[in-house]
């Protein structure tokens, strides 16, 4: 579903700030909606909003900023009802019954129907419409994805909107109420309500369910994705270790793939062990074709204890390959010396080896430092030329098998809900962390057990 926030009526210190923040969190669009305001307020609170948003904005009056400003469109309402002669771009309207939408929605982009709960913003201003009338207006077509859900809405009523079959929820009263510490915490809860995102995992299957792909669906799951899965290798293997591998051939791994992409197309990728040439040019091939989004690559090339996981023509297919193809990937200190060539022993040297990279093949790079000597550990990100550092207290814990694939699932997931990247980090980073902490006395296996994934 489609989310949007209306502006409060009133201007306030720090508004462009905080809009900018919620662009920069992904909000789709933004209602400039200030039913008393002077024309030179509207502008001053544009000037400083930077100009990349603009598009993203809709004004409720004023109309003539649209072309000044580069502004995404016009909101019509009781105030500004008619369309301005010779306009020809976006157009939004608010309705208030389902007749107004049958009348409306043919000539607008989309339109709002409220109240549909009580309002929050406005003191008794409850709800028109019971739950019966909106499945009946949604099974006659009425309401769809064209139709904004406005009036009393937060995240524990996001599903109810979904259900309703609603494109779209408008905030208003209950993302306002939360300026603060709380406004973008709360933002992102309320946009992962409105939106389960997609997420593919190619990777191993571990039948222990600690790494791999049952502990990606774990991941995905947890975060409020959802996880489907295109199996590389079967495995043999718990909690002491591996006992055997029985690889899949490319051509069952390419038609998994298709099957997926072609019904579900995935808002993210994760992909974990790819253990031959064939299989990495058929995954290859398929990114090509299907173009995702956002691709996270943890590059399972070498294993904790220091050995070697994958033939050099496998390593080579990697390199020229499928690299490339990924928005990010996530080596940890073994693999990221056996791709630059050099010894990692420090954290600059983890800020350089990740700048190699990223510039060798145009993208992002995680080098994880969890091999690092200390108390502390480091991951380092390098992104469009900065660098991020992430910086934990270690966790003292016998099960951290499958900490990889749910640092990278976790990634890809925030990613999926369209985070920048270095803030996607931090929050799979974080999640990861409370995943181990809650894992660290549980007594699975007899050996190096699992995380703990729901918490």
């Amino acid at each position: 579903m489609k989310l949007i926030v209306i502006t409060r009526s009133d201007f306030f210190p720090g508004e462009a700030e905080a809009i900018t923040t919620l662009f920069y969190y992904d909000l789709e669009i933004l209602h400039l909606r200030k039913p008393e305001s002077d024309i030179t307020e509207i502008e001053s609170l544009l000037d400083k909003i930077p100009e990349e948003y603009h598009s993203r904005i809709v004004v409720h009056e004023h109309f003539q900023l649209v072309n000044r400003y580069h502004l995404k469109g016009i909101h019509l309402n009781r105030r500004n009802p008619h369309v301005p002669q010779d306009y020809k771009g976006h157009i939004s309207c608010s309705c208030h019954s389902l007749e107004e939408v049958k009348q409306h929605k043919p000539s607008c982009n989309y339109v709002f129907l409220s109240p549909i709960f009580d309002s929050i913003s406005k003191a008794g201003y409850s709800s028109a419409f019971t739950a019966n009338q909106l499945q009946e207006a949604h099974r006659q077509g009425i309401i769809d994805s064209r139709v904004m859900a406005l009036g009393g809405l937060d995240s524990e009523r996001m599903n109810d909107i979904k259900q309703f079959g609603f494109g779209g929820a408008v905030l208003l009263g209950d993302i306002w109420n939360h300026l603060g510490n709380d406004f973008i915490p709360h933002f992102l809860r309320l946009r992962q309500a409105a939106f389960t995102p997609i997420i593919l995992s190619i990777a191993g299957s571990d039948c222990s369910g600690g790494a791999g792909i049952q502990a990606d669906t774990k991941t995905i799951s947890a975060l409020g994705g959802y996880a489907a899965t295109v199996i590389t290798a079967i495995t043999a293997q718990n909690t002491q270790g591996v006992q055997a591998v029985y690889p899949q051939t490319d051509e069952t791994v390419r038609r998994q793939i298709e099957s997926v992409m072609d019904d579900l197309p995935p808002h993210a990728v994760k992909i974990g062990m790819v253990h031959d040439a064939n299989i990495v040019t058929a995954i290859t091939d398929c990114l090509q074709i299907y173009r995702p989004p956002h691709v996270v690559y943890d590059p399972v090339m070498i294993s904790t204890s220091g050995r070697r996981l994958m033939t050099e023509e496998t390593i080579q297919a990697i390199c020229e390959k499928l690299f490339p193809l990924c928005t990010l990937i996530t080596p940890n200190l073994h693999e990221t010396a056996l791709l630059t060539g050099n010894t990692i022993n420090s954290i600059n040297d983890m800020e350089e080896a990740a700048q190699t990279l990223a510039h060798r093949y145009g993208i992002s790079v995680l080098v994880k430092g969890g091999h690092l000597e200390g108390n502390e550990m480091c991951d380092v990100l390098f992104h469009r030329e900065n660098i991020y550092r992430y910086n934990v207290a270690k966790i003292e814990s016998h099960n951290l098998h499958g900490t990889g694939c749910t640092l990278s699932s976790a990634i890809a997931t925030q990613l999926a809900y369209e985070n920048p990247m270095e803030e996607a980090v931090r929050q799979a980073k974080q999640y990861v962390y409370q995943a181990i902490n809650r894992g660290k006395n549980m007594q699975i296996g007899q050996g190096n057990g699992p995380l703990w994934h729901f918490f």
